[in-house]
This record gives structure tokens, sequence and C-alpha cells, in this order.
């Protein structure tokens, strides 16, 4: 099986270097100084991966390039690389269809974690879209363990039956995907192992093996027993997602938001920040545990 095609943007020779090294085992790699020779390689190859500077002469013409890339491929996710990060630039980059933003400098992890983000959210089976175009309205409900390595294979499956409601296209899938991805995550971090923002900036600086610590964490009472639950109401005009964990809750209002410009480098919040610009609604319970995402359907939407 082939390796999926990533094409490198950026101005900075080092960048190229640093990022071949990492994803050449997972990925081939191409590479261009400029958005125009960006642009040529794309109308030439169509890639999965597509990672780029957004500081070039005009912060505008990356969007504008972020913008006809979505319109030609679909399907290609796309992460912006800045320096001079702004909430501005951010926003923009992730409303013109971009998965993701790292600001410089990042680390090696970072990009492991990005990467195994673009990795789960593009294993959207292809399916019948014409076996279910009858469908106006379905409910159903989930009940996970504290487990990370199930999320994966339960977004396979959950997906693979949301694709199939009429309303539906691959940018929409993209979002719920990525949506619910990060929302169970948090369920499971944040919620049922009580790890606040404050305890995992400290805990990615103490041990070696962040998400080995998680593991053992979960694996222990009380948290062994606590499950996450999920429910999704489809409607021909929405879909929602009720997303409840068995933690203590939290502050939603104490969150540290990557709007403010201190935080932009800290991973921290960037899962709500993101599916907060992806969804056309977020809102939590007061206690904090439970969240709602909604997402409004447009079937003539391409």
């Amino acid at each position: 099986m082939s390796k999926p095609l990533a094409l490198i943007v950026d101005s900075d020779p080092i960048v190229h270097e640093l990022m071949r090294e990492i994803l050449t085992s997972k990925m081939s790699i191409d590479s261009a100084r400029t958005l125009d020779e960006a642009m040529k390689l794309c109308w030439e190859r169509e890639y999965t991966l597509i990672l780029t500077e957004i500081q070039f002469a005009e912060t505008q013409s990356a969007i504008n390039f972020i913008e006809k890339i979505k319109r030609k491929m679909p399907n290609t996710q796309i992460v912006v690389m800045t320096g001079k990060a702004t909430v501005e630039n951010a926003v923009a980059a992730l409303r013109a269809g971009a998965m993701d933003f790292l600001t410089k400098p990042f680390s090696i992890e970072d990009i492991a974690l990005l990467i195994e983000k673009f990795f789960l959210i593009t294993n959207i089976r292809e399916t019948d879209y014409s076996l279910l175009d009858a469908m106006i309205e379905e409910k159903r409900s989930f009940a996970l363990p504290t487990d990370f390595s199930l999320i994966n294979p339960f977004l396979n499956e959950m997906m693979t039956i949301i694709t199939r409601f009429p309303g539906m296209n691959k940018k929409i899938l993209l979002i719920i995907r990525l949506s619910v991805y990060e929302m169970l995550v948090n369920a499971m971090e944040h919620g049922n192992l009580e790890i606040d923002y404050q305890m995992k900036k400290d805990l990615l600086e103490e041990v070696t093996d962040y998400q080995e610590y998680l593991q053992k964490r979960a694996a222990n009472e009380p948290f062994l027993s606590r499950k996450v639950w999920l429910s999704y109401h489809y409607e021909t005009t929405q879909i929602s997602f009720t997303i409840t964990d068995e933690g203590k809750g939290f502050d939603v209002s104490k969150i540290p938001s990557p709007r403010d410009e201190e935080n932009m480098e800290n991973l921290n919040g960037r899962g709500i920040f993101i599916t907060r610009v992806n969804m056309d609604a977020i809102t939590y319970n007061d206690k904090g545990n439970i969240v709602r995402l909604v997402k409004i359907l447009n079937p003539a939407e391409e």
C-alpha cells in the first residue's frame, strides 16, 4: 500500500528538513517554497495532507490558497504554520477549510500528535448513499469505557452510519469526525480522568510518555469503571451530538483559550477552540460534564 502524499509549503528550508525527517517514514513528501509553486504542484498531483506557512507576503493569499485547494480537493487536509500567530489568521484558516494550525517554533511531539489526528479523521469509509435517502430522523446512544484506543474504531463505525444520511457531504463529515474526536478525548482526559488544564501542563513537562500515563490512570479506580456517553440526533436540517462524562465537571469559563495570544502555542483548550470554529453551536451544562454539538446541514452544498 502506497504512503499518503503530503506537500510542505514554507519559505524556510529548515522547516522542510525538519518535516521530512519526521514524516518520511509515514508519508511521501513534496516541497514548495512559494504559494505559486505549491499551486502548480496541486494541479499535477492530489495530496492527502498539505502543511503550509500562512505568513507569506500577504496572509490573504494563503487563505485564498486554502480555499482553492479545498474546492479542487475537498478531501485534502490542510494545516497552517505560522511564526506570528494571531487569532484572526487562525480562525480565517480554519473557516477556509484548514484542519488545524501549528505555531512556530513547534516541537516534534506537536507534529506527531497532529499526524496522529490526520490519520484518525481521514479514515472515513465510502458507502452507498442511496440506501437511506428516505431517512428523516434517527437517534442512537452509545456508552464507551475510558479507553483512548477505542475512540478511532468507534468513530469508524459511527461515521459509516452517518455518512449515509441525506444532507451529508465530505466537508461536513470531516468536520463532524474531527469535532466529535476532540470532545471524546476531552471527556475521557479532562472529565473521567480528572486531569485539569494545569495538571496536564505540568504532566507534559514531567512525564516522558503522557499517553502511557493516561492509560495507567484509566486502569485504576475510580476511573476504571467510568464511561463516556454519546448520543446523536439526526434530522434533515441538522445533526447534534451530546457527550457526557462521569467526572466532577469543570468551569468552562476557565479553559485557557487560544484566542488569547499568550496561549496560541499551548495545546490546552485547542480542541474546544477548533470545535467552536467548525460546528454551528457548542454548549455545556452548568456542571461542565455534558457538551452538545450542533451542525446545520445543507443538502445542496457540495
